[in-house]
């Protein structure tokens, strides 16, 4: 817990009353709106994104784009920047969800105007949900 905000730059947290159901709501959400073949730009993402499941939540990846689009490396070379969505319970038996800043590389810019979209888009499901209530 001390050493969480080295991770990387946390841009949003809420409790949950259950951690594993937040997991498969953001898998889930990910997959609906960002799977393949989906266009992120319908929520105002103008950045392409990619996505992979972890046990806990998802990473959203932004491909580049133009000139930087890369050969090759797959989803773990994209260092374009994206979103961490980590559901999890705490020793103390507290459970979250929190979203970090990840996979930005050297002198990369924050895609401030995309994270703000996908922030936006997943708040507003989110607070639909009965998982945020529950």
């Amino acid at each position: 817990e001390l050493l969480a905000p080295f991770v990387g730059p946390e841009v949003w947290r809420t409790e949950v009353p259950d951690a594993r159901r937040a997991a498969v709501f953001v898998q889930e959400w990910a997959a609906e709106f960002f799977g393949e073949g989906k266009r992120a730009s319908r929520f105002g993402v103008k950045t392409p994104v990619e996505f992979r499941r972890t046990q806990v939540g998802i990473v959203l990846k932004f491909r580049p784009t133009g000139e930087n689009v890369l050969t090759g490396g797959g989803f773990d070379g994209l260092s374009e920047g994206g979103l961490e969505f980590i559901a999890e319970q705490l020793e103390s038996g507290e459970q979250r969800l929190r979203i970090l800043r990840c996979a930005y590389g050297f002198k990369v810019s924050v895609r401030e105007a995309s994270e703000e979209a996908l922030l936006n888009k997943f708040k507003s499901d989110w607070n639909e949900t009965n998982i945020s209530r529950s």
